[in-house]
């Protein structure tokens, strides 16, 4: 009787361990083990949304992607993995001691990302079930030493690190989906009803204000000008100056340098920043017939030494600004309203960012308005103790090629969904800095640099170029150096209803000094190629 109650007992007991077992797992770990029979009789693959396009203005692809694999390793489920290491070794890039430490050290690794068809079935044909594959996208780019600065690039995962890519990730990217199906007992897949899924969304492509074709012109240009003149980099600018669009943005330097030089980097800009002191002065009642005497080339401010390149003697003001007399402009300035003058600077964008669509933009530096003395202001009026980007000088002399009116620098011009244009970029009008008539005098004054002035090399073919040159020495040390420069060139033509506007830079040429001779020669070769690229429209002129 005992002993069948204590029976009795231990039946109920381990019966009720057994429902409360039950119990719990049907209550408290339904979705743990729900999950993991999924993963024992499911497999989910991921659908890579591909990512958008980049276009020229003309709808030429820049940047492209196309359908790849990713091979990969998961050691622990090697059959022989002496055979395996041998045979990943027989394909892979990497050698067989690579192999075997990461086949001895990791649980998983990939073997090679981003190989054509042809290259994943050489990895699939060794037979191990440690070896998979994904699928992948591959971005392609079209012509990539020019655009190597701008565009940037992306990063394993497709996503961009650099440049435009960067830039406009968001619109590019695009929304990954997946498919489940089900495992049968051999390992083999089939699709079964209803099983969920979410189609991949592509990204959306992005049409530049770039021309390839002036990128390619402006690229042969600047290259060739760092080699003949030994420099450390090269950069350059092509803008509409009717709207502010960006048609060619190229930098160059040495030792894979990809840096954007244009927007990314400050310098002092030397006298091409005599547009805006000449500006001011104009604005405030000098003539361009005014004579100054620039003193045999040579004036002292506050015990300071100003030299010109030699002595001009006495000058029209156009004649100062054609022969780039830095005694004739500190002459100018000592009349200057100085608060007025820090405001037409900020007018024309300096100490700001332009807004353009590229990422790691600086603002440059200007002196502080309120505690420049005598000999700071001097000097800031040809250029030195101020800091620009190579942009911010090229909307200036936009703002006075464009009839006084400044507009914000643009590089996208549309964004597209398939064939439709889902965002349009307009020319985006900031302020004006100074009246039509005003632009047109600054201009004609411009036109005389190359007529007559240090920018004589810059002109071809009877066409009128309004330009301007500029040589600053640049600080080392603490000091400025006579040896390292940066020599620059602005230039637009045709003057009277410009087209196009060129900004060159040339930093640290080392076979030449002044941009006279250095940068001026290259605007008119970039120039005369577009020239003649648009012969037919000039013709009909």
């Amino acid at each position: 009787m005992i002993r069948t109650k204590i029976l009795n007992f231990l039946l109920f007991f381990l019966s009720l361990v057994f429902f409360s077992y039950l119990f719990y797992i049907q209550c408290f770990k339904h979705q743990y083990y729900e999950a993991r029979a999924k993963r024992q009789h499911e497999k989910k693959y991921v659908l890579l949304g591909t990512r958008g396009n980049i276009y020229d203005r003309n709808g030429i692809p820049i940047a492209t992607s196309e359908p790849c694999f990713s091979v990969f390793c998961t050691p622990r489920y090697a059959v022989r993995k002496n055979e395996l290491v041998r045979e990943i070794a027989g394909v892979s890039r990497k050698s067989r001691a690579q192999i075997r430490k990461l086949v001895d050290t990791r649980e998983f690794f990939w073997i090679e990302m981003k190989v054509d068809k042809k290259r994943r079935d050489r990895y699939l044909a060794i037979d191990d079930p440690s070896i998979g594959y994904t699928n992948d996208l591959n971005r392609l780019y079209n012509m990539p030493e020019i655009f190597a600065s701008l565009i940037g690039k992306c990063g394993m995962d497709n996503r961009g690190i650099e440049g435009l890519e960067l830039q406009f990730n968001d619109i590019l990217s695009g929304e990954s989906g997946f498919a489940v199906y089900q495992k049968d007992p051999t390992g083999g897949i089939f699709p079964y009803h209803n099983h969920p899924e979410k189609e991949p969304q592509s990204g959306k492509d992005v049409y530049l204000t770039i021309d390839l074709q002036l990128q390619a012109i402006l690229h042969r240009k600047l290259k060739d000008c760092l080699e003949k003149e030994d420099a450390r980099t090269v950069a350059g600018l092509i803008i509409e100056p009717s709207t502010g669009r960006i048609l060619a943005m190229v930098n160059i330097g040495r030792n894979g340098d990809h840096r954007n030089h244009v927007v990314c980097d400050e310098f002092e800009p030397g006298s091409t920043f005599k547009l805006v002191p000449l500006t001011f002065a104009l604005q405030n009642g000098v003539k361009e017939t005014d004579v100054i005497d620039t003193q045999d080339g040579k004036i002292r401010v506050r015990g300071h030494l100003i030299n010109d390149y030699r002595d001009y003697g006495i000058v029209t003001v156009r004649q100062a600004i054609a022969h780039s007399s830095n005694v004739a402009m500190v002459k100018l300035s000592e009349k200057f309203d100085r608060e007025n003058f820090f405001l037409l600077l900020r007018d024309f964008g300096f100490g700001e960012h332009t807004g353009i669509e590229f990422p790691g933009e600086v603002r440059g530096r200007l002196p502080d308005a309120t505690k420049v003395n005598d000999v700071e202001f001097a000097t800031l009026v040809f250029g030195q103790g101020l800091t620009v980007n190579l942009l911010q000088l090229s909307m200036a002399y936009q703002a006075i090629a464009n009839s006084g009116v400044l507009y914000k620098p643009n590089i996208l011009q549309e964004i597209r969904a398939g064939k439709k244009i889902i965002q349009q970029n307009r020319p985006l009008r900031i302020r004006r800095v100074v009246s039509s008539s005003m632009a047109r005098r600054v201009t004609d004054i411009l036109c005389a640099v190359v007529e007559e002035g240090s920018g004589a090399a810059a002109s071809f073919n009877d066409i009128k170029i309004a330009g301007k040159t500029g040589t600053a020495q640049k600080v080392v040390d603490g000091k400025y150096s006579n040896s390292s420069i940066v020599t620059t060139f602005a230039g637009y033509f045709p003057a009277a209803a410009p087209d196009y506007l060129i900004m060159l830079m040339i930093d640290e040429p080392k076979s030449g000094y002044w941009a006279s001779t250095i940068a001026a020669p290259v605007f008119r070769e970039v120039a005369h190629s577009i020239y003649q690229m648009n012969s037919h429209r000039y013709a009909a002129k």
